[in-house]
């Protein structure tokens, strides 16, 4: 039995399309009737029921059995629908013009119900082999453009590698990855959170509002993926990645997309840390030039001063001697008292330059521990 299977009957003989359809309803199928070509096709238009299989004669009035097959074999919709033929006249000609528009088999009148039968059944399983060979091909052909859409996400991914290790700066790397986000058709934000200040770099240099960076910032607390609306954000410990037009409606490339995307921004984690360490070395070697600069100006602080006390004792040592010897009138023990104790300034201020040099080495053996620190730090 038929599996419910709705047959358009078409002929201008109402007895005949009677008998026809009494065969057919013994069989199990649901018949509906049009007396020529452009009835059937108006129910067809209608669509009511859907049409599983047409016999129609070949001689009516109006449009005849040839041109409605014509006609609906051009028709995008309906074409697919087998289409049986008719008549009494069985020539090969009559055959070849009936193959010729589009039809699917020939049945002579007067009909026999078995042969019916086994017709329609061979075309409905052709139908139905037909339709599962076409889901195959598209199958197929959507298997075969996947494949072809990742080879090139895949190309454009070992790109992105091969050009991140050129990126100096944040700049350079969101320059590269936009790149690639472009041509999948994809608007991004990176937003780079390691940095004293938040760093927001946009698709094609846009601007960034504030309540988008902030929406950035509270989605780094929802996971590695955050999904809303059309949007998504990508959560990596120094940054985080948003696209803000993510293809929903077509959930197997948003699948294909979330793991190239993932793929990217591990790049992107690798780059980040070298950028943060350069950073960080170049802010090192400022501090250790600074400190440098510092202990070496306090260095040369010390020698000046020193050096002036040296001098300004010398120097009064020198007046005093005079003044002893041209106008004080000290005596012997006078005098030899007062160069004892200029003496024993002298001494003294030796002995504080001594020290300062003592500080002097502890200074450059900080400094030299700096280095050594500041270096490991590298």
């Amino acid at each position: 039995m038929a599996e419910n299977e709705t047959v358009l009957v078409v002929d201008d003989d109402p007895s005949l399309v009677a008998v026809q359809s009494a065969y057919l309803q013994s069989f199990g199928y649901q018949t509906v009737a049009a007396e020529n070509g452009h009835q059937a096709l108006d129910i067809l238009k209608e669509q009511c029921l859907p049409i599983d299989i047409i016999i129609s004669d070949v001689m009516m009035p109006g449009m005849g059995g040839y041109e409605l097959c014509q006609t609906i074999k051009n028709d995008k919709v309906i074409k697919d629908i087998p289409f049986l033929f008719v008549s009494s006249h069985i020539s090969l000609e009559e055959k070849i013009k009936g193959y010729g528009v589009g039809g699917d088999d020939y049945i002579n009148k007067p009909v026999i119900p078995e042969e019916l039968n086994f017709k329609l059944k061979m075309l409905l399983e052709a139908k139905d082999k037909k339709k599962m060979l076409q889901n195959q091909l598209a199958e197929s052909h959507n298997a075969a453009m996947q494949a072809m859409t990742y080879s090139a996400d895949l190309g454009q991914i070992l790109e992105f590698y091969k050009n991140t290790l050129n990126a100096n700066n944040f700049e350079e790397l969101s320059a590269f990855l936009f790149e690639v986000t472009n041509s999948f058709g994809l608007h991004c934000t990176l937003q780079i959170t390691a940095l004293e200040k938040i760093l927001n770099l946009s698709t094609n240099k846009g601007e960034v509002s504030p309540l988008e960076s902030n929406v950035i910032e509270l989605s780094r607390t929802k996971g590695r993926f955050f999904d809303f609306g059309t949007r998504t954000v990508i959560n990596y410990k120094d940054f985080s990645l948003l696209i803000k037009n993510m293809p929903i409606n077509d959930p197997e490339r948003y699948g294909i997309l979330k793991d190239t995307l993932s793929t990217l921004c591990h790049a992107i984690e690798a780059r980040t840390k070298v950028i943060l360490s350069n950073k960080a070395a170049q802010h090192n070697e400022v501090i250790l030039s600074t400190v440098q600069e510092m202990l070496a100006e306090v260095k040369q602080m010390f020698n000046k001063v020193q050096t002036s006390n040296i001098a300004t004792i010398e120097k009064m040592s020198d007046q005093i001697e005079e003044a002893m010897l041209t106008s004080l009138g000290l005596s012997e023990e006078q005098e030899a008292s007062i160069r004892t104790i200029v003496r024993a300034c002298l001494t003294d201020t030796n002995q504080v330059y001594e020290k300062s040099t003592v500080l002097t080495k502890k200074f450059e053996g900080i400094r030299a521990q700096l280095e050594s620190f500041l270096s490991m730090k590298m």
